[in-house]
């Protein structure tokens, strides 16, 4: 066994977020939830844009009012953790996209505040690519790319969509068709139901680690309530049954917690399992597949709208088969698309579910933070990896039959906590058609034995460290990524 990566800088990568705020809680809740990670990330735009549900009005004043709570809790927040940007500095980044609906608002003349910090962004010079996660709309983006193509040269034009890493929730409306069809090569996710899977797609589907709360109660008592300002414009989200426009109205409902939303950036924040630039590795915003293929957008009547802009490819969503669940061939959900509801199993909400106790408790802690002192908040335990205590992937070589240790015993708590081992691989991230032999899995080290004809392979061993704490237990995750010679 040979390091290729080892003691590696942790990368921060940069972000910019479109999102229709306004149009239901969802995207206030990720608003809330972003500001939380934002120690994690470079935020760099904070974008308010239309979608497929509301065409023609922009809210920046709604993001506005999120970066201001977090400026009051900020001091608080920088008691637990480093990194924290200033909240005049992410108001400083704060724009109104375009004002109409699609490719109808893109065109000569139409530059907005938001396309116009867009194109500014891409042109900085910073060498590492900017993450677009686009929770609604996507013409402010389109946008920028059609000022930018008019106005710079090719050669710098290339460079600028070079640097463009999107994340697209389900496709709210045409102007993502558009760019992956005026631009074949460009870096596009678009995943129609995966991002649903972080706390849904429905209150009893998958695993539910809020238990014995509901989804509601579990917001209220380790969000909304006692948890300052910026947990309190956390909304919680109501679903009318019959829908709001029909008639009778019995009255609401509590729908689960956030849309797809947080899950177009919520990878990027975890950087000892994740490495967003793989997608088909798979972590917190879910694991998505190399090859393109057309897909059409998820929300109701905009499939239609992308027909002109046939055709078109993008990165789609992978599945899981490995994670456990009950019934796993059985349809859970049904989405609607250009062929009506289309059925999903629970393989394709798996590179969520199989994150989600160790999320949710994430953001629990992290909530407490806003308001505790350090000696009465849990902190994510110290992952070290033969010897190597930096939030990164581990890169190896091995050769097919060997066998060797994986040892993490330097790993420690800062509280003070006792913390649990837990050592498994993840096969649908690796190329290996045998499945792994690991000895110890729940404790501090293991040995790999790396099959005998897996020469070619790549194998990925995921650590989770696990702490004990009262208050909230946090896991912190380390990727050991094997590649296997002759």
């Amino acid at each position: 066994m040979e390091f290729v990566s080892r003691d590696e800088k942790e990368q921060r990568h940069r972000l910019v977020i479109l999102t229709d705020m306004e149009n239901e809680p969802d995207d206030s809740q990720t608003m809330v939830k972003l500001l939380m990670y934002s120690n994690e990330i470079d935020i760099e735009g904070l974008i308010a844009v239309t979608s497929r549900w509301v065409q023609d009005r922009v809210f920046p004043e709604s993001i506005l009012s999120r970066v201001q709570a977090y400026g009051i809790v900020c001091d608080n927040l920088r008691k637990h953790a480093s990194g924290w940007p200033d909240a005049n500095q992410l108001s400083s980044r704060i724009a109104g996209g375009q004002t109409g609906f699609g490719m109808d608002a893109v065109g000569a003349g139409k530059t907005s505040d938001g396309s116009a910090l867009i194109l500014s962004i891409l042109q900085k010079d910073d060498p590492r690519p900017v993450w677009f996660a686009i929770n609604a709309g996507a013409n402010t983006l389109a946008q920028a790319l059609y000022d930018a193509r008019s106005t710079l040269s090719a050669d710098r034009f290339r460079e600028i969509v070079r640097k463009v890493r999107v994340y697209d929730d389900s496709g709210q409306d045409n102007s993502g068709a558009w760019m992956a069809h005026e631009f074949p090569d460009m870096f596009y996710i678009r995943s129609r139901a995966q991002v649903f899977g972080l706390f849904g797609p429905a209150f009893d589907l998958g695993p539910q680690p809020w238990a014995p709360l509901s989804q509601y109660m579990w917001a209220e008592v380790n969000v909304r309530v006692g948890h300052g300002i910026l947990g309190a414009l956390y909304p919680q989200r109501l679903w009318f049954v019959p829908p709001w426009n029909a008639s009778p109205i019995p009255g609401p409902v509590h729908h689960f917690l956030e849309g797809g939303g947080t899950a177009t950036w919520l990878g990027l924040t975890n950087k000892g399992l994740c490495d967003p630039n793989e997608i088909s590795w798979g972590g917190w915003g879910g694991r998505l597949s190399w090859q393109k293929e057309h897909v059409p957008a998820g929300q109701q009547g905009v499939s239609q709208l992308e027909s002109p802009y046939e055709p078109f490819v993008m990165y789609p969503q992978a599945a899981d088969d490995s994670f456990p669940v009950e019934n796993g061939d059985v349809p859970v959900f049904s989405f609607s698309g250009v062929h009506g509801n289309e059925p999903y199993y629970p393989r394709d909400f798996a590179p969520l579910w199989r994150w989600r106790d160790a999320y949710t408790r994430d953001f629990h802690a992290r909530m407490d933070w806003c308001v505790a002192d350090f000696e009465h908040a849990n902190h994510h335990p110290v992952a070290v990896v033969l010897g190597d205590s930096n939030r990164t992937v581990i890169r190896l070589t091995a050769t097919a039959g060997e066998s060797f240790t994986l040892d993490a015993a330097e790993s420690y708590d800062p509280d003070g906590d006792a913390i649990a081992f837990s050592w498994y691989e993840y096969p649908e991230a690796g190329t290996c058609p045998r499945r792994l032999t690991l000895s110890a899995v729940n404790g501090p080290s293991t040995i790999v034995h790396v099959p005998d004809d897996s020469a070619g392979t790549q194998i990925h061993v995921i650590l989770e460290v696990t702490d004990d704490s009262p208050i909230v237990p946090l896991t912190s995750y380390r990727r050991v990524v094997i590649d296997v010679t002759a």
